[in-house]
C-alpha cells in the first residue's frame, strides 16, 4: 500500500476511534490495535499522541460540514442552502463532525482547543463570504460577518448536541431552526 493511502486509512481509523470512543483512545498503541497494523506502522506517520491528535484535527473540515450544491442565483438562497447543509450535518452528523463534538467536550488542553478553535474558524469561512454578499446586495442586515457566522454555527453545534426539539409554534410561525435564524438576518422576511 503507498504510503499516502495508508496514512489515509489511519487518519479515517483515528476518525472512527475517536467517534466512538473519544479522544483517549488517539493513542498511536489503540490506533495500531484497531487498525490491525504493528505500532512501528502506525508510528512511521504518527509519533506519539500529539502528532496523531493534530493530524486528525487538521484534516477535520473536510468532513465536517459537506459543501452544498449553491446554484440559486441569489445570497439568500446561496445562505439558506448553505446553512441547511450545516444544519444537515448536525442531524445526520458525518464521522468528522462527530469528531469535532468529541473535541468541544473533551478537549482541555490550550493547544488542542486553539487547533479545534482554528477548525471552527475554517468552517465559518463560506458564511462569512455568503454573509458579505447578503450585506453588498442589500438583503442581508449590517454586522459583523465573521461574528455573524460564529454565532450561527454555534447554534449548529448547539443544536447536535442538545438534539432537534419540537418547539410549539403558532401556525405561521418559524419553526425549523434554519428559517429562524435566516429571518433575524434579513432585512426582510424572504
Amino acid at each position: 500500500m503507498r504510503k499516502s493511502e495508508r496514512k489515509r486509512q489511519l487518519l479515517a481509523q483515528a476518525r472512527a476511534l475517536i467517534a466512538a470512543e473519544g479522544f483517549r483512545a488517539a493513542t498511536p498503541g489503540r490506533l495500531a490495535e484497531s487498525a490491525g497494523v504493528s505500532p512501528t506502522v502506525v508510528g512511521r506517520y504518527f509519533p506519539d499522541e500529539e502528532a496523531l491528535i493534530r493530524a486528525v484535527l487538521d484534516g477535520l473540515r473536510a468532513d465536517t460540514f459537506p459543501t452544498p450544491e449553491m446554484s440559486a442565483p441569489d445570497p439568500v438562497g446561496r445562505l439558506q442552502a448553505l446553512l441547511d447543509g450545516y444544519f444537515a450535518a448536525a442531524r445526520e452528523p458525518t464521522l468528522g463532525f462527530r469528531v469535532l463534538l468529541r473535541g468541544l467536550v473533551e478537549l482541555s488542553d490550550p493547544d488542542r482547543r486553539a487547533e479545534l478553535n482554528a477548525v471552527l474558524l475554517e468552517c465559518t469561512e463560506p458564511l462569512v463570504r455568503l454573509l458579505q454578499a447578503g450585506q453588498q446586495a442589500g438583503v442581508v442586515r449590517r454586522m459583523d460577518a465573521q461574528v455573524a457566522a460564529w454565532e450561527l454555527l454555534q447554534a449548529v453545534l448547539g443544536y447536535a448536541l442538545t438534539g432537534p426539539r419540537d418547539v410549539p409554534a403558532e401556525e405561521g410561525e418559524a419553526t425549523q431552526p434554519l428559517d429562524t435564524l435566516l429571518h433575524g438576518l434579513l432585512k426582510t422576511d424572504v
